[in-house]
């Protein structure tokens, strides 16, 4: 892999970027002052939270037109008990959404969202939970996207009745449980689940609503996987319920085509998105924590584990591996692989990811 051209930038959350020149076919690297800490992608653009002592960044890059474009700066300090992004980032097209957090008495919780040609930033969804007390609340975080798409959730946790709670725990469910939760997706007008004093306002559109969990996991092709309290359903943007999976336990999800891949205790099952039929399971080698399900793109499932982000291919199991400088996160696009660790974000195009695999070939799996 090549790299033909270093540029110094000067925005604070970069050092530099070394990259092959305009549209050219090679590899990409920035270097960050700061650890990444979160990662998405959508086609030919990635965004990522680096953070730092006192503030994180939010950053696009689209390698190869050697283009950063830093987005938005959330603080990480002046807050009781914790603030910063809350690790929900995503991309779909030239719109980036991410979601922040600030600890204190309460919980405070936003979903904020930029494009690349306006970049000051609107609130598309924010809650406040009285996560000490135990006296309830509603919870807004965990952006995700893919083409035109962004979806993300906010749920209602209950409170102690006794305590005058909002909403009070109904029978049978215990304090801070989700009792309802609400699908909502970036649009062109509407009102979204937010506040007056999270301004300015975006446009948003709800998509479902259930009386249990609804928590986004994926996005893929104008639909939306959402955890449920009994395993994940599969919905369109606008609302139409496509598949009820019965699934215990999910960590994690990615979407692809007809592919539905979930993490669940001990192993990475992939489903077919049409039928709900299981189709290929694979063993995990630790906690979801430790072994982390990343994406699934046309037959490629790429899982992370501490620095190592495994590409496994679903038709013949064969893998490849790829190392990074720390805590590994990793997209996999048609264009290529981002993959991101430590201070370091780099793009691997596509040639290069297929000709890793033991056979060499080159060539998308079948």
């Amino acid at each position: 892999m090549r790299t033909l051209l270093i540029l110094a930038l000067s925005i604070g959350a970069l050092a530099s970027i070394a990259s092959a020149g305009p549209m050219a076919p090679h590899s990409a690297r920035i270097i960050t002052h700061g650890r990444v800490v979160a990662l998405a992608a959508d086609g030919k653009r990635a965004v990522f939270a680096v953070s730092g002592r006192q503030r994180s960044r939010i950053v696009v890059w689209e390698p190869r037109q050697q283009r950063i474009t830093p987005i938005q700066t959330i603080s990480n300090r002046d807050c009781s008990r914790g603030c910063g992004p809350g690790g929900g980032l995503a991309i779909a097209g030239t719109r980036v959404a991410w979601d922040a957090y600030n600890g204190g008495n309460y919980l405070e919780t936003t979903v904020g969202a930029a494009t690349l040609a306006r970049q000051r930033a609107v609130s598309l969804g924010a809650g406040s939970w009285d996560w000490l007390m135990g006296s309830g609340g509603n919870e807004a975080f965990g952006p995700t996207g893919d083409g035109n798409l962004i979806a993300f959730t906010v749920q209602v946790h209950c409170g102690d009745p006794e305590a005058e709670s909002e909403p009070p725990c109904p029978p049978g469910r215990q304090v801070d449980d989700v009792v309802s939760a609400s699908v909502w997706r970036a649009a062109r007008h509407g009102k979204c689940p937010s506040y007056a004093d999270y301004r300015p306002l975006g446009h948003c559109a709800r998509v479902a609503k259930a009386n249990g969990k609804l928590t986004v996991l994926a996005v893929d092709a104008g639909r939306i996987a959402a955890q449920t309290d009994h395993g994940v359903r599969l919905l369109t943007a606008g609302g139409r319920r496509l598949l009820d999976l019965p699934a215990a336990d999910v960590r994690a999800a990615s979407l692809s085509g007809n592919r539905l891949a979930l993490r669940v205790p001990g192993a990475f099952e992939i489903y077919d998105a049409g039928s709900g039929e299981l189709v290929k399971s694979f063993p995990a080698e630790g906690s979801a924590r430790l072994d982390r399900l990343e994406d699934l793109e046309r037959g490629i499932l790429v899982t992370a584990m501490q620095n190592t982000v495994t590409l496994r291919r679903l038709g013949d199991g064969r893998t490849v591996t790829f190392q990074a400088p720390g805590r590994a996160y990793a997209q996999l696009e048609p264009p290529g692989l981002f993959l991101a660790g430590g201070p370091r974000v780099t793009f691997t195009p596509m040639p290069d990811v297929l000709k890793r695999f033991p056979d060499g070939t080159g060539k998308w799996p079948s």
